[in-house]
């Protein structure tokens, strides 16, 4: 590695074009700045400078060195520069939740990001097995999962329910022979959601997802609900997700006799603290979701 130290008295002596100065201003000798670009070429194995009189030209080895240390500086300023605008109105945001909470929060993070243009967001749409790996391997700095993790690298933080819904076309009846003759409207975490509402609320007949015939499957996620709403299959959401719909007019929110909620949490990594910016985040998160 290039001895900084050196580097530091290089870039100087470029800069001031006069070894005089140079050592002025780094309180050296002549001589020391001398000796630091002697041991620089002997570092590197080139020639820095070419010398007449009191004047020196940079070599082709000595141009590359200087915008290499320009470069280099530049860093060093913008680095220290964002380490003290860890400021809450500045930065990128990552956050990954599921499809259907992506769907909700995405549009609130738009508001959020109008009234603040120097804040940017990158929503990542997956289940909580993925999630829980895009925050440990440091690909996303906050997660919105619904289930509880027992990982000694993340700290997680309950922020409330959501309720699961089962929804069918709009005028159809529902029980277990009606939705054997619907389908199922599968999405990335659809059988998730059914799982846990149909067990509940179909206890006798209910055994497993295979016993109904899949119909579609789609990951656009604001076509969830368009199937439905042709009169084709049934499927299961959060309640917050489906508020939001355009079909909303033409489906049917099951009453249930069992309700189900999910509880949601905030995940993230336990050591790593999170930046400023995300008080706001998680402030808009906790109003979605708290009851």
């Amino acid at each position: 590695m290039v001895n900084q130290n050196f580097l530091r008295t290089f870039r100087v002596l470029v800069q001031t074009g006069n070894f005089t100065r140079t050592a002025e201003q780094l309180h050296m000798t002549q001589s020391g700045v001398s000796q630091h670009i002697k041991k620089l070429e002997t570092q590197l194995g080139q020639l820095l400078l070419n010398r007449y009189g009191k004047r020196f030209e940079l070599t082709s080895a000595g141009e590359l060195l200087f915008d290499f240390a320009t470069k280099q500086l530049t860093a060093e300023s913008e680095l220290l520069q964002a380490l003290e605008m860890d400021n809450i109105h500045v930065g990128q945001c990552k956050i990954a939740c599921s499809g259907p909470m992506a769907m909700q929060l995405y549009p609130e993070l738009l508001n959020l990001q109008t009234r603040i243009p120097t804040l940017t967001f990158s929503v990542e749409a997956a289940p909580n097995e993925t999630i829980i790996e895009l925050i440990k391997n440091n690909q996303f700095d906050l997660g919105i999962v619904t289930q509880q993790i027992n990982d000694h690298a993340l700290t997680q933080q309950w922020i409330g329910t959501d309720d699961l819904c089962l929804i069918v076309p709009k005028g159809k009846t529902v029980c277990w022979s009606s939705l054997i003759s619907l389908g199922f409207i599968n999405h990335p975490s659809g059988h998730h959601y059914a799982y846990q509402l149909l067990e509940k609320n179909f206890p006798h007949e209910f055994v497993n997802m295979s016993q109904l015939p899949e119909r579609s499957y789609i990951n656009q996620l604001a076509q969830i609900l368009l199937p439905i709403s042709q009169g084709i299959g049934f499927t299961v959401m959060p309640k917050s997700t489906i508020d939001t719909s355009p079909y909303l007019n033409k489906l049917n929110v099951v009453a249930l006799q069992k309700s189900v909620a999910e509880d949601v949490y905030l995940v993230s990594k336990k050591h790593k603290p999170l930046a400023a910016r995300y008080q706001l985040v998680t402030k808009l998160i906790k109003q979605l979701w708290t009851k």
